[in-house]
C-alpha cells in the first residue's frame, strides 16, 4: 500500500510541476511584446508637405503566414500590440503618382514613384511588458524601363523531366517606347548563401557580408556596403548599339539551353536523357538567347557535358562565369539585377568572400556600382528557416519573391500585370517583389499570368 501511495503522490507531483511549466509558458505567450515601428523619409528626401501619417505598415509572421497592418500616428510611429516571439517581414510602401510626387517632391516625373523600407526576418523575441522599436527609412526605389519580368530558377522533376536544364530568365520593356537590349547585362548577385557563417567578425549587422573587409584586386572602399553589389556570374547582351530592338510590352527570353526540353536530350558524350513528364518542363526552342559557357573557360578547363550551343541561337557573352554553365541558384539564394554600363566592366575591381584572406586560387566576385542598376529581384529560399540577409537594399527590392514548392517544382516567379493600356500589358514594378511578383507553375516563356 505505501509503495503505491508513493507512485500516486509522485505522479500527481510531477503533473503540477508540468502543470506550472505549462502555465508559465502560456503566460510568456500572453505577455508578448508591444512593437513600435517609427517610419521618416531618408535625410534630404522627404517630401516638402507631407508626413508619413497613415502610412500602412505590414507585419507577417514568417511561421504562421499572418499578416497584420497598422497605420502610422502623427508623431510617425505604427503600433502593434501582442506580438508573439518569432520572425517577421516589416514593410511600408508609399506610392505617388506623377502629379502627387510633383506637388510634395518639387521635382516632375513622367511615370509614378514609389518610396519603400523594410526589414526581412526580423527577430522579435519576447520580453514580457517591454517595447521593441524599429526604423524603418523610406527610399525613392531605382526604377527604369527594363524589368526583370520572369525568373524561372528552381527547375522541373530530376528524373522525370529537364532538372536545371531548363532554367531561363525573361526580361521586359515595361515602357511606351522601342529600346534596345544591345549591351544590357543580367548580373546574378551573391551574398550569403548559408545561414550559418564561420566568419561572423566580417558579417554586418543584418548578417550580409561586410565588403570593406574583403581581399580583392583593389582595397575595398569605405562605400563598398551601400553602393556596389557584388557579381557571381555576369551576361551581357550583343550588339552594337541598335541591333536587338525590343518593341513596348515586348519581351527577351534568355535560356541555359534554347531547346525543346520536353522532347529527348542528348549531351556530348551522346546520353540521352528521356523526359518522362513534358508537362512537368517547357519548350524553350522559342528563346531569343542562350548562354553557352563553353568559349569562355580557362585553358585546360573541362566544359560541361550539356553546354551544347544551340543551331539559329546566339549566346550572350560571358563577362564573368561562375561554374561551366549559367548556373541559376534552384533554392534561391541569390539576386538578379540589370544594369548597363558606360564603363570596360572588366577593368571592375573583384573580390574575395569576406573569410578568405586572400584573392589567390579564390573564385572572386566582380564590384558593380548601384547606380548602374536599371532593375533588381531578389529571390529567397521557400522555407522562413532557410531565408538569408537581405543582398538587395530597400531601393532596389524592399522585398523578395520565391517558389514557394522550391527545388524542381517547375514553378516560376513571374511579374504580376498592373494595366492593360491600348493592348500593351504594363507590369507592376513598385521594387518591392513581394508585391510585385507572383509564382506560376508550370513555367510560360514569353507568357503572362492572366
Amino acid at each position: 500500500m505505501q509503495r503505491n501511495y508513493t507512485i500516486t503522490f509522485i505522479f500527481h507531483l510531477l503533473a503540477l510541476i508540468m502543470l506550472g511549466s505549462c502555465r508559465h509558458e502560456l503566460e510568456s505567450e500572453l505577455k508578448a511584446t508591444v512593437l513600435e515601428v517609427e517610419v521618416s523619409y531618408a535625410v534630404g528626401s522627404a517630401p516638402q508637405n507631407e508626413t508619413t501619417e497613415n502610412y500602412v505598415v505590414q507585419l507577417k509572421n514568417l511561421i504562421t503566414n499572418k499578416v497584420d497592418s497598422a497605420k502610422v500616428d502623427s508623431k510617425g510611429i505604427a503600433r502593434f500590440d501582442y506580438v508573439s516571439n518569432g520572425k517577421y517581414d516589416i514593410q511600408v510602401s508609399k506610392r505617388f503618382s506623377s502629379e502627387a510626387y510633383e506637388l510634395a517632391f518639387g521635382q516632375s516625373s513622367e511615370n509614378e514613384v514609389t518610396f519603400n523600407a523594410a526589414a526581412t526576418s526580423y527577430r522579435i523575441g519576447i520580453s514580457a511588458g517591454s517595447v521593441t522599436n524599429l526604423s524603418l527609412i523610406l527610399r525613392q526605389s531605382v526604377t527604369g524601363d527594363w524589368v526583370i519580368k520572369q525568373l524561372y530558377y528552381a527547375g522541373s522533376d530530376l528524373y522525370k523531366a529537364a532538372s536545371l536544364r531548363d532554367n531561363f530568365f525573361e526580361i521586359y520593356n515595361n515602357s511606351d517606347k522601342v529600346l534596345y537590349a544591345d549591351s544590357l547585362c543580367m548580373m546574378f548577385v551573391y551574398g550569403r548563401l548559408s545561414t550559418t557563417y564561420r566568419a561572423a567578425d566580417k558579417l554586418l549587422e543584418s548578417g550580409q557580408f561586410d565588403w570593406t573587409k574583403a581581399a580583392g584586386t583593389a582595397p575595398a572602399p569605405n562605400n563598398a556596403n551601400t553602393d556596389y553589389l557584388y557579381a557571381q556570374a555576369i551576361y551581357m547582351f550583343p550588339g552594337d548599339g541598335k541591333t536587338y530592338a525590343v518593341q513596348p510590352g515586348q519581351g527577351i527570353i534568355v535560356a541555359r539551353s534554347a531547346i525543346n526540353h520536353k522532347a529527348p536530350f542528348t549531351n556530348k558524350n551522346g546520353k540521352v536523357y528521356q523526359v518522362s513528364r513534358p508537362d512537368l518542363t517547357v519548350d524553350l526552342s522559342i528563346a531569343d538567347f542562350e548562354v553557352i559557357t563553353t568559349p569562355y573557360l580557362e585553358e585546360g578547363e573541362s566544359g560541361s557535358l550539356i553546354d551544347i550551343p544551340t543551331a539559329g541561337k546566339k549566346s550572350l557573352i560571358v563577362i564573368q562565369k561562375f561554374g561551366k554553365t549559367m548556373m541559376m541558384d534552384n533554392i534561391g539564394r541569390i539576386g538578379y539585377a540589370l544594369f548597363k554600363a558606360p564603363a570596360d566592366i572588366h577593368s571592375w575591381p573583384k573580390y574575395a568572400e569576406v573569410k578568405e584572406s586572400t584573392i589567390e586560387g579564390k573564385t572572386l566576385y566582380t564590384q558593380v556600382p548601384k547606380k548602374y542598376i536599371i532593375d533588381a529581384v531578389e529571390t529567397q529560399p521557400n522555407t522562413a528557416d532557410r531565408r538569408l540577409p537581405k543582398k538587395l537594399s530597400a531601393e532596389l527590392d524592399a522585398g523578395f519573391t520565391y517558389s514557394p514548392l522550391g527545388s524542381y517544382s517547375s514553378q516560376a516567379v513571374i511579374r504580376k500585370i498592373k494595366e492593360v493600356r491600348n493592348g500593351r500589358r504594363i507590369l507592376e514594378d513598385t521594387n518591392n517583389s513581394s508585391n510585385d511578383f507572383e509564382s506560376i507553375m508550370p513555367a510560360i516563356p514569353g507568357g503572362f499570368k492572366e
